[in-house]
Order: C-alpha cells, then structure tokens, then sequence
C-alpha cells in the first residue's frame, strides 16, 4: 500500500455543540429518503434521482408551453447534456415524435438570438444554471435537513442508516455542510468511516484474489466492491427505467 503525505484539511465553520430542538419530519417530505435508505444506496442519490424526473417530466408536460420555463432555458443557453438526454428520451424515444424537443429549441432560440444581437464585444457573457440542475440542487439540499432531523428523531430509520453503504462524498460534504452540531456530524461521519473501511477491505480482497495463488479462493462479497467504489465515490446511477416511462415508485 502506498502512503503519500497529506495535508490536515481546514476544519471551516464548527458545528454547534449544543443540542437542537428536532422534530421529525413529515412523511410527505422524506419518501424519496426512506426509498433510497430501503434500497441500500446514498439516500441524497435517489432524491437526486427523483427530482430530475419529476422536472423534466413536468416540463414536459406543461413547463415547455410556459414562458417563464422556457425563459430559464434561455438563460441558460438550454439544459445541461444530462437533462436535454432526458427531455430526447422522453420525446422521441417515449413518444416517438421530435415535436416537443423541437418547440422547446424554437421557443428558446427566439430569445437566445436577441440576446446576441444585444451582446457587444466589450459585454460579459454568463450562462445561467441548467434550470434542471438548480432545481434538483434545491431540492437536495432541502433533504439533506430532513435527513438529519429524521435521522435524530426515529430510531428506527437511524438504524438503517447506520447499516447503509454511506453517501456519495458528493452527498456527504453537503450533509456535512448542512450539519448544525456535533451529534450530526459524528453521526454521519462514523457511518462513512465504516462504509469507507468496509470497502476498502473487499477492494483489497478483489484484488489479492486475482493473484494466481488465491484464484481458486471462492469469490464473495468483494467481488462487486469496484462498483460500490463508483458509487460511493461518483454517486449511485439513475434507475434503468428509460427516461421516456414515469417512475412508479
């Protein structure tokens, strides 16, 4: 194992060590969670998950015949690669028509011409978020407060989550962020620290049962611990659903 030398990372804004007053969160607000905690993944990735298709599909349905959605589009010079793939998927792939996609782009075009013409070359340039992105974004952030609140407030669910695989780092420096006291931070911080351990120990295990001496070792868990790696580091994948269905759960 190779060892390299490493800087102690800033310690930034120090959570509070008093204790807040928790109240759970309604369930209306934590469904997407309590899915992504049920399925064994970064709770934040299904609601990530969930909210990009719960956007493009109302944009879909009834965002793209209104102006103040099509105006965020234009801001942002279209969506992003990730979310126009969808808006293609659902159109054309799902309803077997460019109709949609191109009324979109028209709409949009219109204004991003203007702009152009208005844009001199002594003018700044800024592109807006993908409007799915910032919406996504929202609502993450929205739910990485619920997560800690329900965290701290049903045993139950703290249980689960203390089992779990971990977040995505990406989720985890947002909840880390989002943490407001100790508690929270050692919470999350001990359920990462055995994730992260746990699946370097099968990583290690792949690796030496590739060695010829070990090949006949019969394979276990370690044998997917690469692609728990992707995941706890990139973020789990979307459902293989295609794009062009809702998702029914």
């Amino acid at each position: 194992m190779r060892w390299r030398s490493r800087v102690k990372p800033s310690r930034g804004a120090r959570p509070s060590a008093q204790h807040a007053v928790r109240r759970q969160p309604s369930s209306v607000v934590t469904t997407w969670l309590r899915q992504g905690l049920r399925a064994g993944m970064c709770p934040l990735c299904r609601v990530a998950h969930k909210a990009d298709r719960e956007y493009m599909w109302h944009f879909f349905d009834e965002g793209s015949n209104q102006g103040e959605s099509i105006d965020a589009v234009r801001r942002a010079c279209g969506f992003c690669a990730e979310h126009v793939e969808m808006f293609r998927r659902i159109d054309v792939d799902g309803m077997k028509s460019t109709l949609a996609i191109s009324t979109m782009f028209a709409d949009a075009f219109a204004g991003i011409v203007d702009d152009l013409e208005s844009l001199d070359a002594e003018s700044a340039f800024q592109r807006a978020p993908c409007p799915a992105c910032a919406s996504r974004d929202e609502r993450v952030r929205a739910n990485a407060a619920y997560l800690l609140d329900e965290l701290a407030t049903t045993a139950a669910r703290r249980e689960t989550f203390e089992a779990s695989p971990g977040l995505c780092f990406a989720h985890f420096e947002l909840v880390w962020n989002v943490a407001n006291t100790v508690e929270d931070r050692e919470l999350i911080l001990g359920v990462q620290r055995n994730a992260a351990r746990s699946l370097l120990h099968d990583l290690c295990e792949h690796v030496r049962k590739h060695d010829h001496k070990f090949r006949d070792e019969p394979k276990g868990a370690e044998r997917d611990s690469w692609l728990r790696a992707i995941c706890l580091t990139a973020g789990w994948p979307p459902p293989t659903e295609s794009a062009a269905e809702p998702e029914r759960t």
